[in-house]
């Protein structure tokens, strides 16, 4: 019994080859170019080297962050003959080498026109503790607030950003890192609050005529007026209408306007992902006020925004840029390679030791030593303490702030003497150390100092100790 040879088995050559009778040689292909192959040639044009000292172990290189173009960056990238390279612990932009005139053709052109050019780049966490281990506040949340960083505040390490930074750059005289982030390493202060494609802006009086959105170099992108005529109303959807809908409108004539609320929605469904400053104005032009907002993708949840420019804007400008000589600044473009950190710092927390003993057993003289005698680390306790579900355990709480690392430094160990018993020991010679899984922000009255309870002739303070908000890392030691 025979069956119909289907036309996908023809294609692949398939089981019906299996059958008796020549084996059909497959045909020449039908798209074949015989014309020479087209060779590529790629230089890098930034590198930005991501770098945090928890990762003692890999030379303080951060292999947890992954970096990706945003949607515009990746159509800009291949219109410019630009390949993203993300190598693991750092990413970088390279450019081919046989388009290398056009692309600094198309850099001129925007320069000359006074448009800046820039990439745009997500950093995504692939572990969710890297808040925890980061030097930054316990109660970031990247969903609210992410981390901005841009070249234009680049600088060299030990200086602050300084206009004549780029022309050393562009000479080669200097041979110190350049730090992208704002400092010695990444801090609280570069959040910037996110926002989505719909933007709930509240009006801070009735005198703001219109909300107009600025990207970062400071060129309009996006205007709403807040009061529109009627007779405009009549004729088209409310926020479907343009502040230059309602300037012609108003140039015909007085016309009654009727005011949006006092709340404007936004819509940056049709801008790239950025930062972008929304001001509030008046009819006159005067800035009634001002926010700063960073929308950017939703998911994944992004820790981080990149911005890098490829040009210097003007020459009393900061930053430094991997284009030099760009015109109307020079004669003409050409690339010197930057290289660029992003330094993060890792999270020093107080560590907590609860020691837990067996049911119906009990330790004299517990002490939690450091085994370096150089530079001991010191313990207050031990205290009793309750634990729902544990009972009574022996609290140590270390003398300063610990920080956490990838392959920590510490060996601690905890001696004792059991209750009867007749020397003392080692009931562990290492104990484990603070994990970033269990970081827990709390407010109390200083550690390490305890009260004292000895009754005194003085008269007893009865004003509250002052507290203090600090982190805590919670370690329980299971003898």
């Amino acid at each position: 019994m025979s069956r119909a040879r289907r036309a996908y088995e023809r294609a692949l050559d398939g089981p019906s080859r299996l059958r008796p009778g020549p084996r059909q040689q497959p045909g020449p292909a039908p798209h074949r170019n015989d014309g020479p192959a087209r060779r590529y040639s790629y230089e890098r044009l930034v590198t930005v080297d991501l770098r945090h000292t928890y990762f003692n172990g890999s030379e303080d290189r951060c292999p947890v962050l992954r970096c990706q173009p945003t949607p515009d960056t990746r159509v800009r990238m291949r219109d410019w003959g630009l390949l993203f390279l993300d190598e693991g612990t750092d990413f970088s932009v390279l450019f081919d080498s046989n388009r290398l005139d056009a692309f600094l053709s198309a850099v001129e052109r925007r320069s000359q026109q006074g448009q800046w050019t820039w990439l745009s780049f997500v950093l995504v966490p692939e572990t969710p503790y890297f808040v925890n281990f980061t030097d930054l506040p316990s109660d970031f949340q990247p969903n609210l607030y992410n981390l901005y960083f841009n070249n234009l505040g680049a600088h060299f390490v030990g200086s602050p950003p300084s206009p004549t930074d780029q022309p050393l750059h562009c000479e080669g005289s200097s041979v110190l890192p350049i730090l992208l982030n704002p400092g010695e390493h990444v801090t609280a202060d570069s959040r910037q609050r996110v926002v989505g494609t719909q933007v709930q802006v509240v009006l801070v009086s009735q005198a703001v005529d219109r909300v107009v959105v600025m990207d970062l170099s400071g060129q309009q992108v996006l205007c709403k007026p807040c009061s529109i005529p009627k007779s405009l109303l009549a004729q088209r959807t409310p926020y479907l209408i343009t502040c230059a809908q309602v300037a012609q409108a108003r140039a015909k004539g007085p016309d009654e306007e009727q005011r949006v609320g006092t709340v404007l929605y936004l819509d940056l469904a049709g801008v790239p992902e950025g930062l972008y400053t929304l001001q509030q104005l008046a009819a006159d032009g005067q800035l009634l006020s001002q926010e700063v907002v960073l929308y950017t993708q939703a998911y994944p949840a992004p820790l981080g925004f990149v911005d890098l420019v490829l040009a210097k804007p003007s020459p009393q400008d900061t930053g430094l840029y991997p284009l030099c000589d760009v015109p109307p600044q020079g004669e003409g473009a050409r690339v010197v390679p930057l290289e660029l950190q992003l330094c993060f710092e890792r999270r020093s927390t107080r560590w907590c030791y609860y020691v837990v003993p067996p049911k119906g057993v009990t330790y004299e003289q517990l002490r939690l030593v450091d085994t370096d005698p150089s530079q001991p680390v010191t313990f207050s306790g031990p205290t009793p303490h309750l634990i729902p579900g544990a009972g009574v355990t022996q609290r140590f709480l270390a003398d300063q702030d610990l920080p956490l690392q990838e392959r920590s430094t510490f060996v601690f160990e905890l001696k004792g003497l059991r209750t009867q018993g007749l020397f003392e020991n080692t009931l562990m010679s290492r104990v484990p150390v603070a994990t970033p899984a269990l970081v827990q922000p709390r407010s109390g009255p200083a550690p390490g100092k305890p009260r004292s309870t000895r009754p005194t002739r003085h008269t007893r303070d009865t004003r509250a100790a002052p507290e203090e908000s600090r982190d805590y890392s919670d370690i329980f030691l299971n003898l």
